[in-house]
C-alpha cells in the first residue's frame, strides 16, 4: 500500500526580523506533523535571508527566494510565475500572511496555476504610516483581486479580520498559539536568569518588539521615567531591534540619554532566549498604537507577568486577569502609578488557563493540520 503523501503548503510572510508573524509561523513549523502537512516558504525580499532559515533548511523544507518587488517589480512577478509554473502540482495550498492588503499578487496568480487552497491571513490591525489616496486605491483594487482569487480568509483576532477584510467578509480565527511549557513560570529559572543578568534586588519591567512607530517606545520610555522617579532600582529591558531604518531606534536611545536613564535601560537586541528573560521580569509593558493580536502578551501572561497594555489592543489577548488595558490618552504618570501599585504581585504558574483558552501549540496545531487535510482533499 502506497504511503500517503503529506499536504504541501507554501507559506509567505517570513521576514529577516523576529516578530509576531514570524513567531507564529515558526511555532507551527516546529510542531506540525510533517507526515501530514509540510510547510515550505517563499522569501519575497530575496536580498536577505529570512529569520530561522537555518532551522527550516535543516528540517528538510525549502525556501524559495524572490527578489523584492520594490527593487525590481518586473523580475519579482516573473520569478513568481516561474516558481508556480514549476511547482504547481506540488502545492495544494498557498498562504499569504499579511500585515496589509498592499500586496496580494501570490493569491491572484496561484488561481491561474490551479492551486486549490489560496489563503489570506490577517496579522495586523493598523498602518505604520498615514495612508494616502494612492494606497487606498491600491488596497481597494487588491480587495477585488482577493474576491477573485482567495478561497479562505483567516485572522489572528476579530479586530485584525475586520480591519483587513471589512465587516461583511466571513473569516475564521486562528489562535497565535505558543509553546506553553517554554514560557510557564519557573522560580528556579527566574532566580538563575536574574543572577546572570545582574538584576537581583531590581524591579524589572520588560518589553518585546521591533523598534518601529507602531510599538510606541518613546511613550514607553516616558512611563518608565515616571516609575524610575519613585523606584530608582527599576530596570527596563527592551528586546528587539530596528527593521531596516534605524532612525527610530536612535531616537529612542537619544531620549533615554536625555532623561539620564542609560544605567537603567538595557537594549538587548534580538534574542533567542526570550522565554528565559521573561522569567527575570516583574511585569510587562506594551503600549502599542495598534496590533493584530500581540502574541508577546500571550507569552508574558504564560510567564505569570502582570501586563500593562494599550486599550487599542484586541480584547482576545486578555486570557487571564493579568492584563490591564490602559488608554494611550492617559498620562505616563497614570500608567506608572498602576504599575507601582502592583509591584509586589506574587507570580504563579497559570499555564493551565492558557491551555484552556486554546493557545497551546500542541492543541492548536492539530486543528491546523485537520484544516489543510480537510480542505485539500475535498
Amino acid at each position: 500500500m502506497d504511503k500517503k503523501k503529506p499536504v504541501y503548503v507554501l507559506q509567505i510572510g517570513m521576514t529577516k526580523n523576529i516578530g509576531g508573524l514570524e513567531t507564529y509561523l515558526m511555532q507551527q513549523f516546529e510542531h506540525i506533523n510533517n507526515n501530514i502537512v509540510r510547510y515550505d516558504f517563499v522569501n519575497i525580499t530575496g536580498e536577505y535571508d529570512i529569520v530561522f532559515s537555518d532551522k527550516i533548511k535543516q528540517a528538510g523544507s525549502s525556501i524559495y527566494n524572490i527578489c523584492s518587488r520594490h527593487k525590481n517589480p518586473i523580475l519579482h512577478y516573473y520569478q513568481w510565475i516561474k516558481l508556480l509554473s514549476k511547482y504547481k502540482n506540488r502545492y495544494k495550498a498557498i498562504v499569504l500572511n499579511a500585515n496589509s492588503l498592499e500586496y496580494v499578487f501570490p493569491i491572484f496568480i496561484a488561481k491561474f496555476f490551479g492551486i486549490k487552497m489560496r489563503v489570506i491571513h490577517s496579522h495586523n490591525a493598523g498602518f505604520e504610516n498615514k495612508i494616502g489616496i494612492c494606497r487606498k486605491i491600491l488596497i481597494g483594487f487588491n480587495k477585488l483581486l482577493l474576491n477573485f482569487g482567495a478561497t479562505h480568509y483567516l485572522a489572528c483576532s476579530q479586530k485584525a479580520g475586520k480591519w483587513m477584510f471589512g465587516n461583511n467578509k466571513n473569516f475564521a480565527l486562528v489562535h497565535n498559539a505558543i509553546n506553553v511549557d517554554a514560557y510557564k513560570y519557573d522560580l528556579e529559572k527566574r532566580q538563575e536568569m536574574r543572577k546572570n543578568l545582574n538584576l537581583e534586588n531590581k524591579f524589572v519591567i520588560g518589553h518585546v518588539g521591533r523598534f518601529v512607530y507602531q510599538k510606541n517606545h518613546k511613550f514607553l520610555i516616558d512611563i518608565f521615567n515616571e516609575i524610575h522617579k519613585i523606584l530608582p532600582e527599576a530596570m527596563l529591558l527592551l528586546i528587539g531591534d530596528a527593521v531596516e531604518d534605524k532612525s527610530y531606534l536612535n531616537e529612542v536611545k537619544q531620549k533615554v540619554k536625555e532623561l539620564n536613564l542609560e544605567e537603567n535601560v538595557r537594549f538587548l537586541g534580538m534574542r533567542n532566549d526570550v522565554p528565559e528573560i521573561m522569567q527575570a521580569m516583574d511585569c510587562f509593558l506594551f503600549p502599542s498604537r495598534f496590533e493584530g493580536l500581540g502574541i508577546v502578551i500571550i507569552e508574558a501572561q504564560t510567564a505569570g507577568l502582570p501586563c500593562y497594555v494599550s486599550s487599542v489592543i484586541p480584547n482576545e489577548v486578555k486570557i487571564t486577569n493579568l492584563v490591564d488595558f490602559i488608554s494611550l490618552n492617559e498620562f505616563p504618570g497614570n500608567w506608572a502609578e498602576k504599575i507601582i501599585k502592583n509591584k509586589n504581585y506574587k507570580r504563579k504558574d497559570i499555564s493551565k488557563e492558557i491551555i484552556k483558552a486554546g493557545y497551546d501549540i500542541d492543541t492548536e496545531i492539530k486543528k491546523v493540520q485537520n484544516f489543510y487535510e480537510r480542505e485539500c482533499i475535498q
